[in-house]
């Protein structure tokens, strides 16, 4: 249980230490700036809710299928839950691409904030169906009882995501959406390695004789 628990547990102590260290980096551009990314992260969380539900299930359809040594309906279960937390979260994307400023005004009435909290919508919005890949392949990672490739997966953005922040932060000519640009491009690369971590361990698991 442990060996399962924790590394699903650190994932989100990841998102916690990312959460916290956008928080850091944009705290030169004042409270509007902090509360705008702040009501646009809870509402982007709020989106992914739909897409999460899918993959959540996904987990123990495959792991039935995994301990009933029916390789091919794990790896169905997979494409299907894939295609389908896809297809949500492209829509998602459309929607916050339409009118983000929609979603943020429910909660604040401040168009600074609201700017900010649409503006990130709009952007991050981009890395929607990679964030539904990832979920995905953490929940078929806990289908078949590994989860530290999740975590391996997430705790490279440490390094593609965290320290590329923490040098942007110093730089003078720095602006929230470098910020932005940079999460949409470190969620896509941790997209590709959870796919490339999740495929090997197909090839090792689902080996059956």
């Amino acid at each position: 249980m442990f060996n399962l628990g924790l590394p699903a547990g650190g994932e989100f102590m990841l998102i916690f230490v990312i959460v916290g260290v956008i928080y850091w980096c944009i705290r030169d551009f004042g409270a509007v700036a902090q509360a705008g990314f702040g009501v646009g992260s809870r509402v982007m969380q709020s989106i992914f809710l739909p897409a999460m539900a899918v993959t959540f299930a996904a987990s123990p359809i495959a792991g039935q299928n995994f301990g009933a040594r029916h390789a091919d309906r794990v790896k169905e279960t997979f494409r299907t839950a894939a295609l389908t937390s896809t297809a949500i979260m492209a829509a998602l994307t459309a929607v916050c691409h339409w009118n983000p400023e929609l979603l943020v005004r429910g909660f604040s009435s401040d168009p600074h904030v609201v700017a900010v909290g649409a503006e990130y919508l709009r952007i991050l919005s981009w890395n929607f169906v990679g964030t539904g890949i990832i979920f995905t392949c953490s929940g078929l990672f806990q289908a078949l009882g590994n989860t530290w490739p999740a975590l391996l997966s997430s705790g490279g953005r440490i390094l593609t995501f965290v320290l590329p922040a923490l040098w942007l932060s110093t730089q003078p000519w720095v602006r929230l959406e470098h910020f932005w640009y940079l999460s949409v491009a470190t969620v896509a690369l941790q997209a590709l390695v959870s796919l490339w971590l999740l495929r090997g361990e197909f090839r090792r698991r689902l080996a059956f004789a």
